[in-house]
C-alpha cells in the first residue's frame, strides 16, 4: 500500500471537489493544470526556490486526480509503476557497468 487511508480519502475528497469546480472537460482542465505547473516548477527551480518543491506535490495531486478521472486506483497504479521504474533502472544500470 503507497497512500495511507487518510491521504486517499484527501484525494478523492480534492477530486471530488475538483471535478465539481471543473465540472465540463475535467480531465482536459487537469492537464491544462499540469503543463502550467510544469512550467511554473521548472522557473522556480531554476531559481534555487525552494517553493518549487510545494508546486510539484501540487503537480502529483493533479496526476492522481487524472488516475481518478480514469476510475482507477491510485495505490495500485503507483506499485505497476514502481515496479517498472525499478526495472528500468536495473537494465539501464546493468548496460552502463
Amino acid at each position: 500500500m503507497v497512500f495511507s487511508k487518510k491521504a486517499l480519502e484527501s484525494i478523492k475528497k480534492i477530486h471530488n471537489l475538483s471535478s465539481i469546480v471543473n465540472a465540463k472537460d475535467h480531465r482536459e482542465k487537469l492537464l491544462h493544470l499540469a503543463e502550467k505547473h510544469i512550467i511554473e516548477i521548472r522557473r522556480l527551480y531554476s531559481k534555487n526556490d525552494p517553493h518549487a518543491d510545494i508546486e510539484t506535490g501540487d503537480l502529483a495531486i493533479l496526476c492522481f486526480e487524472l488516475i481518478l478521472e480514469s476510475k482507477k486506483n491510485p495505490d495500485e497504479i503507483l506499485q505497476v509503476c514502481f515496479d517498472r521504474y525499478e526495472r528500468k533502472l536495473d537494465l539501464l544500470k546493468e548496460k552502463n557497468l
